[in-house]
């Protein structure tokens, strides 16, 4: 054990206590083993009880923090009680127990479980592309707007916008073309005024 008597001495009493019963439990005295058990065992057991839900859970994670402090002992340097140390491992084998027994989901079941509406996000920006495209829609001339809304909205054909204008199959088409090209600039914000 790598504890010093002047780093001892610096330590209160009931720091010095546990940490002189934890060098001599560790050196296989009986009564040294006992004592901190005595002093440790209680407040360790409540904690893993609360944590794990059950008894024998708790008993069993007791039983390993107790392994693990005469094990690894040395590695308590005193910064904190003895206690409060201990109560940290038994805290952290109580966690490393409950991901070990907790049942993974597979994909199925995640698939059943997620919601397919969108989220907030995803309503905001879809709001806010429709809000743009409304706007870009009314920068367009009238007979582009018209063979646009035609065509995307009303899924007529290059020839049914021709009929509703009035205008031949090859200009509702150009007309169609200048429309969408256009309408991709103004979303982009770019400016064509070159």
């Amino acid at each position: 054990m790598n504890w010093s008597t002047e780093r001892l001495a610096l330590w209160p009493e009931s720091w010095r206590s546990d940490a002189a019963l934890l060098r001599r439990a560790r050196a296989g005295e009986k009564v040294a083993s006992d004592l901190l058990i005595k002093r440790l065992l209680p407040q360790a057991h409540a904690l893993a009880w609360r944590l794990t839900g059950h008894a024998a859970d708790s008993d069993d994670v007791v039983q390993e923090a107790f392994c693990r402090l005469w094990q690894h002992g040395d590695g308590f340097e005193g910064r904190a009680q003895l206690s409060t140390w201990f109560l940290g491992i038994v805290r952290n084998l109580c966690m490393d127990r409950f991901r070990r027994s907790r049942p993974q989901a597979d994909e199925a079941e995640l698939d059943a479980l997620a919601d397919d509406r969108p989220t907030p996000e995803q309503h905001w920006q879809a709001a806010a592309r429709e809000g743009a495209l409304h706007r870009a829609l009314a920068q367009l001339p009238a007979r582009q707007r018209a063979a646009l809304m035609m065509w995307a909205w009303q899924e007529y054909d290059v020839a049914a916008i021709a009929r509703e204008l009035g205008i031949a199959e090859n200009a509702a088409h150009q007309l169609l073309f200048r429309a969408r090209a256009r309408l991709r600039m103004l979303l982009s914000g770019e400016n064509d005024d070159e």
